[in-house]
């Protein structure tokens, strides 16, 4: 192991789960974003064993505090903060626990701003706040108008830690299935949080090829990449043979048939399973439509995220 992989294997990094909508009628688009930020935020602390979801979360009737423990300090009181993002601008609001945040979100929104990320985390003891326990996201291109891009942020240290992990799976998987099940998602991937939404493929390619703006219109044609959880479209599941192919080659543990004809696969039960032979295998059985370019190797330096998710020279 050389000096930089000992650094970063030490390190924790920012995986983002991202959902690709694609909508031509007027308001769709915005209709999922804001859907996204409010009832997907609320899905995903709605799951098995975890009770209720907090009366505190996102949610279409807006956030509604706790009470005495809506405060900063003594603890497990809860923050919450969403920042928008539209050309050239950066505006925060803070604590939205009351309804009279939705029209400003929506208005936001409807205006189609580069990014909207809503947060929500508790405070510490001494009224701090710190990293943000959930973190959902939306993004706009205006080189990209019939596309939002619907992002579910977590670290890998939490995917794949024995105190957080089960939690965390059943957060992520309740998002993404809350989302491919009620909207037209075109395609979902898994990867490091790299510049642009790329996906680990996109992200070791030179030149057009690792371009996620000029990628995402060929989702019919081919796959921008591959990972543990994908949601590919069913003009694609057609071009490798059908369900039934995907099935037989072993490379999945899940696969989901969803109401627009994509499917959404899941490669191993766990993320921390997702090594060596499996990322081969699933390489393998959709190899045929990823798109093609020439390879760059992983630059050594630290800070840099691992490079397991994607097999070079196969």
């Amino acid at each position: 192991m050389d000096v930089f992989s000992s650094i970063n294997s030490g390190l924790s990094h920012g995986l983002v789960a991202e959902f690709t909508v694609y909508g031509e009628e007027g308001g769709y688009l915005e209709a999922a974003a804001f859907a996204w930020l409010t009832e997907g935020f609320r899905a995903s602390v709605a799951i098995e064993g975890e009770g209720d979801p907090p009366s505190d979360l996102l949610s279409a009737a807006g956030f509604r505090p706790r009470g005495k423990g809506a405060s900063p300090g003594g603890g497990g009181a809860l923050w919450g903060r969403l920042t928008v993002s539209p050309a050239g601008t950066f505006e925060v609001l803070s604590k939205p626990y009351s309804q009279k945040f939705l029209p400003w979100l929506e208005r936001c929104i409807d205006g189609r701003p580069e990014s909207v990320i809503a947060e929500i985390g508790e405070f510490s003891e001494r009224g701090e706040v710190g990293n943000s326990d959930l973190r959902f996201s939306v993004s706009f291109d205006e080189e990209l108008p019939s596309y939002v891009k619907l992002r579910y942020h977590v670290d890998d240290a939490m995917l794949t830690g024995p105190e957080t992990a089960r939690v965390e799976h059943a957060r992520l998987l309740a998002a993404s299935n809350w989302v491919c099940s009620k909207y037209d998602v075109v395609f979902g991937h898994l990867s490091y949080d790299h510049a642009g939404g790329a996906t680990e493929l996109e992200r070791y390619l030179r030149g057009p090829a690792r371009v996620p703006t000029l990628n995402t219109p060929r989702w019919r044609e081919c796959l921008r990449g591959y990972s543990w959880l994908m949601t590919i479209p069913g003009e694609v599941v057609r071009a490798l043979g059908g369900v039934n192919v995907l099935r037989d080659s072993g490379a999945f543990w899940v696969i989901s048939p969803l109401p627009n004809g994509s499917i959404m696969l899941q490669a191993t039960p766990t993320f921390n399973e997702y090594q060596g032979e499996a990322v081969k295998s699933v390489l393998r059985a959709v190899r045929d439509v990823l798109i093609t370019g020439e390879f760059r190797p992983p630059a050594p330096a630290p800070g840099q995220p691992p490079t397991h998710m994607v097999i070079f020279g196969e």
